[in-house]
């Protein structure tokens, strides 16, 4: 049955509960794409899209308890390289139904296998316990940082500061070549008016002109804390891309300590597509810990070839079948790097049916095991976090040289020493 919301109370209420928890999509082209929910402030939905568009206005999307709600939006400002703030015209409601298709294993034939599942908030808890193992990694990377950059530091912890949490929510690292110099920043990066309010909130000495801070992530997905590097004299984006791989490094070696607690079970894949996939689990302790209907969860997919991606998931359905379980995934927001390795093999695997025979692919309307239809998330109507306001605009050009960048090089790259 089809609705209209146009009362502007109605529509907030609905934004509030559902835009920001939920997978959300924007139309362009009559194609839709994953978009990035920043914050819900004064009454406007903040967003990044990297999209460009004809006109003003945008409509996003969401699905929840099988219906489809279709916001409908005007542009109301930004800053020109992706950030819009948008101001909320009606809400549309009508039923939800399969997006695109959904490909069987044994019609692309591969042996695909799902492991090393994980709950986000199992991620979150590892990393607020004392643990010898990370103390020791962190120490020896403070340590060989401090070596390059005295004035370096970097942050893990439970809880999120300010600086991280705004990183997450624009999903942006902080490299700031000149914070005297407004034509020297980057619209790639976070936005130079907004890290301007966290500066004169921070209590870094105004004689620092140059800062890079570069999140630390489990797998590419979940904020641990970051590294930061601060600067009297210009960094330049060298300098920028060796603190990524030296971020890059510190989660790969707190990952290897085992302080996340991740499923060793194997499981089969039965369907995949670009919006979901499904797979089959045994009963575990693992299972009943980490699979939880509407949770959030990370796994590793590995496709033929050696190829595997890292995918973040919400769990929409769980089917008991007498001794295994059938769960049904619908992904959310992926990185950039996996989206193109998942896309492209799911193409090459119908380009080589579609020559040998025709396929069945599950159609639209059908019952979805991977959950692509976009439903339910993590939460049903918590608010959206009321985040600062962006910044205006961002102009871009070069950067300077950094005494340091040379002993990065050589000091940084290598794992530190094992502990003796």
């Amino acid at each position: 049955m089809d609705k209209e919301i146009k009362d502007p109370e109605g529509i907030l209420k609905v934004i509030t509960a559902l835009f920001g928890k939920l997978p959300a999509y924007i139309i362009n082209s009559d194609k839709e794409f994953p978009v990035k929910i920043i914050a819900l402030k004064n009454k406007a939905l903040i967003i990044n899209t990297s999209l460009k568009f004809p006109n003003r206005d945008r409509v996003l999307t969401v699905v929840h308890n099988g219906s489809k709600f279709l916001a409908h939006f005007n542009l109301a400002g930004g800053d020109g390289n992706g950030i819009e703030i948008l101001t909320p015209v009606k809400i549309q409601i009508t039923s939800a139904s399969r997006q695109g298709t959904r490909v069987e294993v044994s019609q692309i034939q591969t042996g695909m296998i799902v492991n090393n599942i994980i709950n986000v908030n199992d991620v979150s808890k590892a990393i607020g316990f004392d643990d010898k193992k990370v103390d020791t990694i962190l120490l020896a990377y403070r340590t060989k940082l401090a070596k390059a950059f005295p004035l370096s530091s970097i942050f893990f912890a439970g809880r999120m500061d300010n600086r991280l949490r705004l990183m997450h929510h624009y999903d942006k690292d902080i490299f700031i070549a000149d914070r005297k110099e407004k034509s020297t920043a980057l619209p790639e990066f976070f936005p130079f008016d907004e890290y301007l309010r966290i500066f004169e909130n921070s209590k870094i000495p105004d004689n620092f002109v140059s800062e890079i801070c570069v999140p630390i992530k489990y797998k590419g997905y979940v904020h641990l804390g970051y590294v930061q590097v601060l600067s009297e004299k210009p960094l330049d984006f060298e300098v920028y891309k060796q603190i990524q791989m030296f971020a890059s490094a510190v989660s790969r070696d707190i990952i290897n300590t085992g302080v996340f607690q991740e499923s060793r079970d194997v499981c089969q894949v039965m369907d995949l597509s670009m919006g979901g996939i499904s797979f089959i689990h045994a009963p575990s302790r693992s299972f009943s810990r980490s699979v939880t209907l509407n949770g959030t969860i990370l796994f590793d997919l590995n496709l033929d070839a050696g190829k595997k991606v890292t995918i973040r998931g919400i769990i929409k359905n769980i089917r008991n079948q007498e001794t295994n379980f059938r769960v049904g995934c619908q992904f959310y927001n992926l990185t950039e790097k996996d989206t193109e390795i998942l896309e492209e093999f799911l193409n090459v695997g119908k380009e080589e049916e579609t020559n040998s025979e025709t396929f069945n692919v599950s159609s639209e309307g059908q019952n979805a095991e991977t959950g692509e239809v976009q439903g339910s998330g993590e939460e049903d109507t918590n608010s959206v976090a009321k985040e600062d306001s962006i910044g205006d605009s961002m102009d871009s050009e070069s950067s300077q040289e950094d005494p340091f960048a040379n002993q990065l090089d050589d000091e940084l790259l290598d794992a530190p020493d094992d502990p003796k």
